[in-house]
């Protein structure tokens, strides 16, 4: 049985939800490490991670990347959106 592809937008919300996960626990995220668990080719990853940047969703430093406000109140939404159409009987 084929595999279901993912959406765009399940792939920003996992994006997000790594990155922020990478930066409640190191303080940083690893833009390698968010592109492994993502399961998404590092190109693909840059042209995603390059969106958020262009949308002030992420900030990259030296060190890694890092959730913005902006970022952290986006994937708040989403979350509330997913929720609101699981109670619905959809998916996102």
């Amino acid at each position: 049985m084929p595999v279901a592809k993912r959406s765009k937008v399940d792939i920003y919300h996992d994006v997000l939800v790594l990155i922020c996960r990478e930066c409640a626990k190191y303080g940083k995220a690893s833009p390698t490490r968010v592109a492994s668990r993502a399961n998404l080719s590092y190109i693909r990853f840059q042209k995603v991670l390059e969106h958020f940047l262009e949308l002030d969703m992420v900030q990259k430093t030296d060190d890694g990347i890092l959730l913005t406000d902006k970022g952290l109140n986006s994937l708040r939404q989403l979350r509330e959106a997913n929720a609101m159409l699981e109670r619905l009987g959809l998916d996102f």
